[in-house]
């Protein structure tokens, strides 16, 4: 049976440019050879410090940056990356919801303007659009008065409502929500990962979540991925990697949240962030490099439980 979303060996990168004509003098790797497969239903986190590629990841698999190399596979058929066509049947399966609800929103536009986008751009009637722009208030929690005011009119929370609402608008069979909390106030933040909970339940929804928050990760997901300068450190599920995290970096990010008990602060991970072309992008700043990590790449080796490391085993 194949997963409905499936990512092989995904590599995203940015062209550094320079010169007097601004020519590309060379691409900076923003994601690495990153793999992993989402079912319905399924949550799937992804973790990390910032700059690790977490967001990078998420606008690729919406079509909004590039892949440079990779495999995408949607209910089990392969989509060509290069494809508009193909992007835009991915589209209507695979919606975003953005971090920032205050910038999302066009301010200029009614809400119902704002809905109704998505269906307009692909040919459906006022009337349809107006009748989904209605179910889609109700799933979220807004009053239908909504659809005639403008996204200054309503709170940060309502607005991240609205984000998701136009995110339901094309049916969608995954969601990817890019830090979609983080710039609410604590009780809002409770409100909207109880709405992205209910809705992954009665729609069947598989929701990729992109956190720093590792206390909402561990509540919220069924499986996480730990992400380091682009690439995939550690995968499995939630309840594993929480109570027996294997790679140095997944233990480094556990105990450095803050905790309650007294006497046990939390531990900051130390080193100089350094990216090569050889070795383990995480060996600077490990506590178990040894030389052959600076000139060897290690693969992601496992099933259920993946690790990318020479020195850790994913069965242990």
């Amino acid at each position: 049976m194949s997963s409905l979303l499936e990512v092989r060996d995904a590599c995203v990168r940015y062209p550094q440019r320079g010169g007097l004509f601004s020519r590309t003098l060379s691409y900076l790797e923003a994601v690495s050879d990153v793999s992993f497969s989402l079912e319905k239903g399924e949550i799937l986190a992804i973790v990390g410090e910032s700059g690790c590629g977490k967001s990078t990841l998420a606008q690729a698999l919406v079509g909004l940056q590039p892949f440079a190399s990779g495999k995408y596979f949607l209910n089990g058929k392969s989509v060509d990356l290069k494809s508009e066509k193909e992007w835009k049947s991915v589209r209507n399966s695979v919606q975003m919801i953005f971090q920032d609800p205050y910038s999302s929103l066009n301010p200029r536009q009614k809400v119902l303007d704002i809905l109704s986008y998505p269906l307009r751009y692909r040919s459906f009637s006022e009337k349809e659009c107006f009748k989904k722009a209605e179910e889609v208030l109700e799933k979220v929690g807004l009053p239908l008065v909504s659809l005639e005011k403008y996204p200054h009119e309503f709170s940060g929370g309502q607005r991240q409502r609205l984000g998701i609402a136009r995110a339901l608008m094309t049916n969608p069979e995954v969601l990817v929500c890019d830090e979609v909390t983080s710039a609410l106030d604590v009780s809002v933040q409770a409100q909207v990962l109880k709405l992205l909970d209910t809705l992954r339940t009665d729609l069947n929804l598989a929701i990729i979540f992109i956190s720093h928050d590792m206390q909402v990760v561990q509540t919220l997901a069924d499986k996480v991925m730990v992400m380091y300068l682009g690439q995939s450190l550690e995968e499995g599920k939630v309840e594993d990697v929480f109570k027996n995290p294997l790679h140095p970096y997944t233990q480094a990010l556990i105990q450095s949240v803050p905790t309650l008990e007294f006497g046990h602060p939390p531990e900051i991970l130390s080193g100089e962030i350094v990216k090569s072309s050889l070795g383990c992008v995480f060996a600077p700043r490990c506590s178990l490099a040894k030389e052959i990590c600076f000139s060897q790449r290690p693969n992601l080796n496992g099933e259920e439980r993946k690790i990318r490391c020479l020195f850790v085993n994913q069965d242990a």
